[in-house]
């Protein structure tokens, strides 16, 4: 009596590897578009990060800002608050950690944000600049006045007064629009 042969047929095996090859591709392609958005998704976050930590060194350099006048590069007078270009902000203010006092700027220049430093107060120029936050289609300031007005540039009639708010607009590269408004501790 002969007995039927076990085992599979050439065919079956066949089948067989041929499913396991396309789950194999599918898995794999479920994988790397898995990784793909996990990279993207990374890659926002960080940016996010970085808008969000530029925003607030800009609100605590705003919160803590005096009206006190800074100095021209022909050593004159400057005001505390005042916009040299249409995005450009240079203002006086107290350090966080002893109360020294600062002249500091930020400006945009391309699709940068800068931020722009002096050696010593009294010091007539910046000297110093960091990169803040590159990626940027445009940079506005605006600055809100003792009438409620929101106005682009500052000072107002009287220099030495601060103004009472200031209004950021980061228009972003990749599309969108951030705005906050920060309250300027010192104005009266």
């Amino acid at each position: 009596m002969k007995h039927p042969a076990a085992g599979f047929t050439l065919i079956e095996i066949l089948v067989a590897m041929s499913l396991l090859a396309v789950i194999g591709v599918l898995g794999y392609r479920g994988l790397d578009s898995v990784r793909q958005t996990a990279e993207r998704v990374q890659e926002k976050a960080m940016r996010w990060q970085e808008i969000a930590l530029v925003v607030d060194r800009l609100g605590s350099d705003v919160r803590q800002a005096l009206a006190v006048p800074g100095r021209w590069p022909d050593g004159s007078p400057a005001p505390a608050w005042q916009t040299p270009a249409p995005a450009e902000l240079v203002l006086s203010r107290a350090t966080a950690d002893d109360g020294d006092l600062q002249r500091l700027a930020y400006r945009a220049l391309g699709d940068r944000l800068e931020l722009l430093t002096w050696p010593a107060f009294d010091a007539s120029a910046p000297t110093r600049q960091h990169v803040l936050l590159a990626g940027l289609a445009g940079v506005e300031f605006a600055y809100l006045d003792r009438e409620q007005r929101w106005l682009a540039d500052w000072p107002s009639a009287e220099a030495r007064r601060l103004p009472r708010a200031l209004r950021l607009r980061l228009h972003l590269a990749e599309g969108g629009v951030i705005e906050r408004i920060f309250d300027v501790a010192a104005a009266d």
